[in-house]
């Protein structure tokens, strides 16, 4: 028997002594009583005499953090069999199908350089039919990517159409900017099986139109809103996520935008709409939630709970097996020319096309084998023996893989925004909970 090597006992600034496991994700409170001996159990569990400490020595083991000598190791063996047994599951299809590179909008930090491009052609679509229908699976996953998906809204619908037609289930998203996001467009987004919508606003409206504006110059920020009004108020079933890109110039905007959400749809904040942050640095990417410091993200969430008392993500660890396209076995991103990829970070650049969706062979097997196993966090000796391996997936594993090749001084870490900022978010995660407690004391008295 020993002290699970996953288990950490600190003392909150507020709060006394608190005892937090990331297997099993018990988390408690050690009374000042009871310090000594979790202390001394700590340093020796075999040699301690628990004869006085029956009940303390049962709520440590049942709670995981007295562990037998090898279940620490068991854990992490029972953990890659599951991630791997997800990244080469076969039982569905993931395609981000990048419709059109072209877009309505000229934002000014743009990651694609070209944006004129046409949109998928009817003969490229019907080469992507044929691939999917190469899958004998029944469930198909599509995310609606761009450019700006919505300008090739009836290439969507045919294609949906005729997936369906194959008997798949389609379950799907769709990223938007949500300009051209109308009334007749909302009324097809039940039939193309859209369960998750996601719309950009980039802070208050002056800063949103300053960044995030039509080709013309013409602001957005007003237009977008009316049409997310639409979808909230249309039959639309599904979730719409407001995603604010938060960077250094914006940061302290977001609460802005939460609380203008939040006060917008009261009745439906956290059921149907959210608001969520998107760390951007740099040059990086700006339209996904993937290159970011850690550190920081975990400094801003602490600073939404401290100031605002809210969590637009989650300040408690869940247990994750995680896995993206990069990482899947039947996942891929689609080219509006039916070139593939393995993230849609690489969309446009040619030399990370790691297939065709017109032909079986002749792939890029390097690319895609460095993306699966060349950067896995399951083989690498750091992450094994990491504390925070229970409550991490490896991160990006774009940015794992970015780093195979970048110098020391230019790679970014694809670790957990809890590296750094634990203590302080399960801090604030024991305060809310004490809160919740006693609210409904309150209405119970």
């Amino acid at each position: 028997m020993k002290w699970s090597k996953y288990s950490i006992l600190f003392e909150s600034r507020r709060n006394g002594w608190l005892l937090f496991n990331g297997v099993s994700r018990n988390f408690l409170k050690v009374e000042p009583e009871e310090l000594d001996m979790v202390r001394e159990i700590m340093k020796d569990p075999e040699g301690y005499d628990y004869s006085d400490a029956a009940l303390l020595y049962i709520q440590l083991r049942s709670l995981g953090f007295l562990v037998e000598d090898s279940q620490d190791d068991a854990f992490y063996n029972i953990t890659k069999m599951r991630a791997l047994t997800n990244q080469y599951a076969t039982s569905s299809l993931m395609l981000t199908i990048a419709i059109t590179r072209a877009c309505n909008f000229d934002c000014s930090y743009c990651f694609e350089g070209n944006r004129t491009g046409r949109p998928m052609s009817e003969a490229v679509a019907e080469k992507l039919l044929r691939f999917i229908e190469h899958y004998r699976t029944k469930n198909v996953y599509l995310i609606w990517y761009g450019g700006e998906p919505l300008l090739a809204f009836d290439r969507m619908l045919m294609i949906n159409s005729r997936i369906r037609k194959m008997e798949k289930r389609v379950h799907a998203s769709l990223i938007t900017n949500g300009y051209l996001l109308d009334e007749e467009k909302i009324a097809r987004l039940n039939e193309l099986g859209v369960s998750y919508l996601q719309i950009t606003l980039d802070g208050k409206k002056e800063t949103h139109d300053g960044r995030r504006y039509l080709k013309n110059g013409a602001p957005t920020y007003d237009r977008i809103l009316e049409n997310v009004d639409k979808v909230m108020s249309s039959d639309f079933k599904g979730m719409v996520h407001i995603r604010v890109n938060v960077d250094a110039r914006n940061e302290e905007e977001f609460y802005d935008v939460y609380h203008m959400i939040s006060s917008r749809y009261p009745e439906t904040f956290g059921k149907r709409v959210t608001v969520y942050p998107g760390f951007v640095k740099g040059d990086d990417h700006p339209d996904v939630s993937c290159f970011f410091e850690p550190e920081a993200q975990g400094e801003f969430l602490i600073k939404m709970m401290n100031e605002h008392g809210i969590s637009p993500l989650s300040v408690y660890p869940r247990r994750q097996f995680g896995g993206c396209t990069l990482t899947k076995r039947n996942a891929f991103v689609v080219g509006p020319d039916g070139e593939l990829y393995k993230c849609w970070d690489d969309v446009g650049l040619r030399d990370k096309v790691v297939g065709s969706i017109d032909r079986f062979d002749n792939w890029n097997l390097g690319i895609i084998a460095e993306g699966m196993v060349g950067c896995s966090y399951l083989d690498s000796q750091e992450c094994k023996e990491c504390f925070y391996f229970p409550i991490c997936t490896g991160g990006c594993h774009r940015i794992r893989q970015k780093n195979l090749h970048a110098d020391p001084d230019r790679r970014h870490s694809p670790c957990t925004y809890f590296k750094g900022n634990l203590e302080q978010l399960l801090e604030l995660h024991y305060e809310r909970k004490l809160r919740q407690v006693h609210a409904k004391q309150s209405e119970n008295a």
